[in-house]
């Protein structure tokens, strides 16, 4: 990686807005935490405390992921004919923050206030869909590839402190207003950190673009020319795998922490700041283990940490492994995390960046459609928490294997 404090007099300019951008995309993410933790953890809690059925919220988990899937498609048209510019995210940005104020509004509905929830977070999550794909296509124009470990680090590390100290102030609000004030307060806070998050999106100079521009062509001739080039072909593959065994773990970490642990609330939220923390705690430390390692063998431990974190759950008789587990997940989703997006930048086919981040992210949505519905019925056909929890701690082990024979292909 580069020392861009060695840069030549005449690329002094170029340094210095390399240095902003990436210090405006750190900044960007402390301002995110409101959507993420109202989108996220309270809509669902919303959904059960309105009498949603449980058709509803299964339409509110896996609808959500079938939103983001649909629009991950969607984007790749979006980001090839919308301007050039920070406008092509600010607008789906700008929708996505603003849309939460549907969300107190369902509630004064005389009726149907669950239905009216839930289609609010699948049309929430559609403009979602499109702003992962805009934000990861536009990334290269934020920095050089070869600090884009130093980019991501240090965005998961401003999350995830965010995340450890913001849940539970948002949680008092919530807890100490009536509704719907409480929820209007709440949302209102998330869309104005949204409009911070826009000022901070518009003072971004991307970066010179390629004298090149990205051939356009329909989506199956792109789909045909990524999976014929091998690593983008394998990394997709590596990509169903590793996010198959992340997600199918969704429905049994609660179901492993409170039902069989008896986790109170308390301590099912020490386990999350502790998983936030360690999370926040491995960005200091992966730049440099990229320079010596790679992203390829980061990602492979990464993917053996978090199996190694169900590996802990799945074997757990009381709460003393949770905060183990809960440490070696965050470290571990760190590593996954960071380096996931460099081998997005790795594995591209030439002149098919946009296109490749549009499939990648298809795949990975996809996954978190599928996995926990395929878990489910595997828990209402009579598989326990702890088998189900071995079998994802088996897949990421798998997936962790495949990135490291593709290192070795490499």
């Amino acid at each position: 990686m580069p020392d861009l404090s060695l840069a030549a007099p005449g690329e002094a300019r170029l340094v210095r807005q390399i240095r902003r951008n990436e210090r405006l995309f750190i900044l960007q993410v402390l301002w995110v935490m409101p959507f993420v933790v109202i989108q996220q953890q309270y809509v669902p809690v919303l959904a059960t405390r309105l009498g949603a059925s449980p058709f509803l919220l299964g339409m509110l988990t896996s609808g959500s992921a079938l939103m983001l899937t649909a629009s991950s498609v969607l984007a790749r048209w979006y980001v090839q004919r919308a301007p050039n510019g920070m406008r092509t995210l600010i607008l789906p940005v700008f929708l996505s923050r603003a849309a939460l104020l549907l969300i107190p509004a369902a509630l004064l509905l005389p009726g149907y206030q669950a239905e009216a929830l839930v289609l609010t977070a699948l049309a929430i999550n559609f403009i979602i869909g499109i702003v992962q794909v805009t934000f990861f296509a536009f990334l290269p124009k934020v920095t050089l590839a070869e600090r884009t470990a130093v980019l991501m680090s240090g965005r998961w590390t401003g999350l995830g402190l965010a995340m450890a100290v913001g849940t539970p102030v948002m949680a008092l609000i919530l807890d100490h207003l009536s509704m719907p004030l409480n929820y209007f307060v709440a949302c209102s806070a998330a869309v104005a950190a949204g409009v911070i998050e826009i000022f901070i999106f518009a003072a971004v100079k991307p970066l010179p673009a390629p004298t090149k521009p990205p051939t356009r062509q329909s989506a199956l001739k792109d789909m045909r020319d990524i999976l014929r080039h091998a690593p983008a072909a394998r990394y997709l593959g590596v990509t169903l795998a590793a996010q198959l065994a992340l997600n199918a773990a969704a429905p049994l970490i609660p179901l492993k922490l409170v039902r069989e642990l008896n986790a109170s609330d308390t301590a099912y939220g020490w386990y999350i700041t502790i998983y936030w923390l360690a999370l926040a705690s491995a960005g200091v430390f992966i730049p440099r283990l990229t320079r010596r390692f790679g992203n390829r063998r980061l990602f492979a431990l990464g993917s053996a940490g978090i199996g190694a974190q169900m590996l802990l759950l799945a074997v757990a008789q009381d709460l003393s492994l949770s905060g183990w587990a809960g440490a070696i997940g965050g470290l571990a989703s760190g590593l996954f995390q960071v380096t996931a997006f460099g081998l997005v930048r790795e594995s591209a086919p030439p002149g098919r960046y946009e296109s490749f981040v549009s499939a990648q992210l298809s795949v990975s949505n996809f996954a978190i459609f599928a996995a926990p519905l395929l878990m489910s019925g595997l828990l209402s056909a009579g598989l326990s928490v702890g088998g189900g929890l071995l079998i994802c701690a088996a897949g990421n082990f798998l997936a962790g294997t495949l990135s490291a024979q593709e290192q070795v292909a490499h």
